[in-house]
């Protein structure tokens, strides 16, 4: 908005003229700027005076987030590599700084990650905003199996004790149980 301000001046005889540059009723932009004021009177006489009138900025930026994303890991991983996203942000002054922790393009883990934003303009003046990044493992484990088993019964018996084998499965994260029913042993 304009500036307004009165400068006044007084003479033994008479004053013809003040001036102010910027003259009142200026637009001042942020920062410090200074006022150069003159006095003239009837005789040519002048004086001069200054003053500075500070505009400071004391808005944030307004920062815009995407929604929350939810994606697949890669396959055969346990992440989603190359993960982009698009944060804006303006300001009235001018935005200077705009970051993303993790920032867009890095890979996330399989899970629920926040992302967190952060603006700032020119004077220092910051907005935050946040959404999450959740990478879901849907690949399942692969399972390795032995060859199929011939056994004998134990001697007098209708069945064979202790029956052992080994199962083993990977995964693109990692495997929590393997289970055989009946189990080996």
């Amino acid at each position: 908005s304009n500036v307004t301000f009165v400068v006044s001046a007084t003479d033994n005889c008479s004053v013809t003229n003040v001036t102010s540059t910027p003259p009142s009723g200026s637009t001042f932009p942020v920062g410090v700027t200074t006022v150069t004021n003159t006095a003239r009177d009837a005789s040519g006489n002048t004086s001069v005076c200054t003053f500075t009138v500070t505009v400071t900025d004391t808005q944030n930026p307004a920062i815009t987030c995407p929604a929350n994303l939810v994606l697949s890991a890669d396959a055969g991983r346990c992440s989603r590599s190359n993960v982009t996203f698009t944060v804006s942000a303006t300001d009235n002054c001018s935005v200077t700084n705009l970051v993303s922790i993790p920032p867009s393009g890095s890979t996330f883990p399989v899970g629920v990650t926040t992302v967190t934003n952060t603006a700032t303009d020119a004077s220092g003046n910051t907005a935050t905003c946040t959404f999450t990044v959740t990478v879901t493992d849907n690949q399942n484990p692969t399972l390795t199996c032995p060859a199929n088993l011939v056994l004998a019964a134990d001697a007098g018996r209708c069945t064979r004790s202790n029956v052992t084998f080994s199962v083993s499965a990977t995964d693109n994260c990692s495997v929590t149980s393997v289970t055989s029913t009946p189990p080996s042993g």
